[in-house]
């Protein structure tokens, strides 16, 4: 079974991309990320698998019952967004107890029987299962996620977009999610970090990393979804053009702000408000740092640097600002503290000299 581990970019489309896979009977899933906290590292301190059950239950309850999920919307699932889906509590804890043979598993092992539980809990067959699909979405809980499980033989799927994009669209909707109570320094340097930076952090954690644009997810989707099938052995269906969630039409999370539809609409970026949120050299800036990921993912004129380059910014960029101002607004003393600290973080780090895109992974659906 092969074990692929789903990780985003800057709003990258990562819930967008696991919920076409949502009807495939040869990949098995939990419907969300599998979030490293404290409650998924106590799944795995027992050994009896009742307790184990329990334990998964208690971590993520709205797996079993998505009326409990409104940040991600499974609390608005289907045609008139007023669906959602439960899986029976009793059936999984029968189907683990089941299945769990012997004390002396290991944490993956463990892994492996949850899904296996939940998939038979769905009422689907376990024999078809070709893929398991794990949904671990930032680099650092990746990295987390490998420790608790101890995972060594796995793929990645990174979900990105065009660099700036992939910072313009976390910027404007965490700041206008929940009045940007959520968003401050340290946020925002880890968007940054992540656009400029991601792709070359997560080939230092495995070499098996493919890429998938979030522009050709939109625009050229059955030929990603079927280069995907043909890399992982797997038969394609008309299933995976459709993002839903247990067969549910799914219309995106509450940080978009915004119902997604089907997603058919062809991706455009020429009608975004840069300036909003940048001044003209914090474009220039990003976009020379970004040169080679643009140059090697997207070969056109928007997202290529201009003449002028900027490779090195110890002004404020016009998001740092914006992010400073909400901090004294919403009087996170914690959050105004730290603004110096991510401030020289940034100049320094996020720069030529530090900046290494050598290598660049496979876009999956460019063959």
């Amino acid at each position: 079974m092969k074990i692929l581990l789903l990780v985003t970019g800057g709003r990258g489309g990562s819930d967008f991309f696991q919920g076409l896979l949502d009807e495939h009977d040869e990949i098995s899933q939990f419907p969300g990320i599998l979030r490293p906290t404290n409650n998924f590292k106590k799944i795995f301190d027992s050994r009896n698998p009742i307790k184990i059950a329990n334990q998964f239950i208690k971590y993520a309850p709205y797996f079993f019952d998505s009326s409990q999920n409104s940040h991600e919307r499974h609390n608005r699932l289907g045609k008139n967004k007023n669906q959602y889906y439960t899986v029976s509590k009793q059936k999984f804890i029968n189907n683990f107890k089941n299945l769990y043979s012997y004390k002396n598993l290991n944490n993956l092992e463990i892994l492996k029987m949850l899904h296996k539980a939940y998939y038979l809990a769905c009422g689907k067959k376990i024999k078809k299962i070709k893929i398991l699909f794990i949904h671990t979405h930032t680099i650092d809980m990746t990295i987390q996620f490998l420790k608790i499980v101890k995972l060594t033989n796995y793929s990645i799927i990174h979900t990105i977009r065009n660099p700036i994009e992939a910072l313009y669209s976390p910027i404007k909707n965490w700041l206008k999610f929940k009045d940007g109570k959520t968003f401050f320094s340290k946020d925002l340097f880890f968007q940054i970090d992540l656009a400029l930076n991601g792709i070359s952090d997560l080939l230092k954690i495995n070499k098996k990393t493919y890429i998938v644009l979030l522009e050709n997810l939109i625009n050229k989707r059955s030929k990603v979804m079927r280069d995907f099938c043909k890399i992982f052995k797997i038969k394609f269906t008309n299933k995976l053009l459709n993002c839903t969630y247990f067969g549910l039409q799914w219309w995106g999370d509450k940080v978009s702000g915004r119902w997604i539809g089907k997603s058919n609409r062809k991706f455009k970026s020429k009608n975004l408000n840069l300036e909003k949120y940048f001044f003209s050299r914090d474009i220039t800036y990003f976009k020379s740092l970004s040169y080679d990921i643009s140059k090697k993912y997207y070969n056109k004129k928007y997202y290529l640097a201009d003449n002028k380059k900027i490779h090195v910014n110890v002004l404020p960029i016009k998001a740092e600002i914006l992010v400073w101002k909400n901090s004294f607004k919403h009087k996170r003393i914690k959050h105004i503290l730290s603004i110096p600290y991510f401030y020289l973080k940034r100049v320094i780090l996020i720069n030529k000299f530090f900046i290494k895109n050598n290598h660049f992974p496979y876009s999956i659906g460019t063959k």
